[in-house]
This record gives C-alpha cells, sequence and structure tokens, in this order.
C-alpha cells in the first residue's frame, strides 16, 4: 500500500487523467509506479505478493495496517449502522470483525450499557414488587388473585433481569477472553 496526500486540485487533475486513460485513480497510479519501476530497474526487486498468499499478519506482523475498499453503498450503510449505534464507522467495522472472526457477539459499548441499565431497572422493579402490599380492605378471592398476579409478575420481572444480566456477562467474557 502506498498513500499520499496531495492538494484537491491535484487530485481532481490525477483523477481527470485517470478518467482519460478509463482507468480506476488506484489502478493508474499502479500502472505509473509499475512504469517508474521499470524505467529505473532497481537493482533489489521486491516480489509482489501472489494470490492467496498469506499477508503479513499471518507471518506474525501485527503492526501492518489492512485498508479495505468498500463500495459506495456499502460505506454509507456501515456509516448509518454505525452512527445508529452512536459509533465511528471505523470503530464499528472493527467491531463486525472481531465478532466475525471470533465467532463471539460483542455488543458495541452504548448498547450494552443500555442493557445494563435496563437490567439495574429490572431489578428495581423486582425490589418493588417484592414489597408491594395487599391492602386490608380487599375481599379475600380478590386478594388471593391479585397476588398471584403479583407474584407472576415478580417472577417475570427476575426472569427478563437475569437474561439481560446473561447478555452483559456473556458480552464481557467475550471481550476479555481476546483481550486479556
Amino acid at each position: 500500500m502506498i498513500g499520499t496526500r496531495v492538494p484537491p486540485e491535484a487530485k481532481a487533475r490525477f483523477a481527470a487523467l485517470a478518467s482519460h486513460h478509463q482507468l480506476s485513480e488506484s489502478s493508474f497510479l499502479s500502472r505509473l509506479i509499475d512504469d517508474a519501476l521499470t524505467v529505473h530497474s532497481p537493482t533489489a526487486r521486491i516480489a509482489p505478493e501472489q494470490p492467496g498468499s498469506p499477508d503479513a499478519t499471518v507471518r506474525g506482523v501485527a503492526t501492518d495496517r489492512i485498508t479495505l475498499r468498500l463500495r459506495l453503498e456499502d460505506r454509507v450503510l456501515a456509516a448509518e449502522r454505525a452512527s445508529a449505534r452512536g459509533m465511528k464507522t471505523g470503530s464499528y467495522l472493527v467491531m463486525l470483525i472481531h465478532n466475525h472472526v471470533h465467532g463471539s457477539a460483542v455488543m458495541p459499548p452504548t448498547e450494552l450499557d443500555q442493557i445494563k441499565a435496563v437490567s439495574a431497572q429490572l431489578a428495581a422493579l423486582g425490589r418493588q414488587l417484592r414489597m408491594f402490599g395487599m391492602p386490608n380492605t380487599c375481599a379475600q378471592p380478590v386478594a388471593v388473585e391479585l397476588g398471584d398476579v403479583v407474584a407472576m409478575v415478580r417472577r417475570e420481572v427476575e426472569a427478563a433481569r437475569e437474561a439481560t444480566a446473561a447478555v452483559v456477562r456473556r458480552n464481557l467474557v467475550s471481550w476479555e477472553a481476546v483481550h486479556a
């Protein structure tokens, strides 16, 4: 990968020149580099990577940067999804790759925080339901029926709280197992 920054005017002229040759900017730049290397024939040529050869990260060099080219529509969709999760597009894509490569389901931090908050609210609701008392003026059949409904709601709230807490635990374990 070779990258350079140029003024917008130079980039526009380069894009026009590439278009004139019916090439993308990347293909045109690659062709220019190949031509320059052929003309000046450097003494120590580096063999280009063959298709299907392992990349540098497989050989143990973890500091290499990987550049991805996305189709415009994919980039727009990724940006929209990242924005909906309160994340930068790059961070969102890294999280997707992490989840895919590790077979885990790590959630974005904001969504994980929301689930933690819901779990805390469910726990508070469960405590309130436990403290809920029956009025002394209720007739016996109504009080028993109301007590049964409250007990059922308490069980459902506790089940929902346990389920959300389990999601948070699995998420943290999944993330920590990879980054520990």
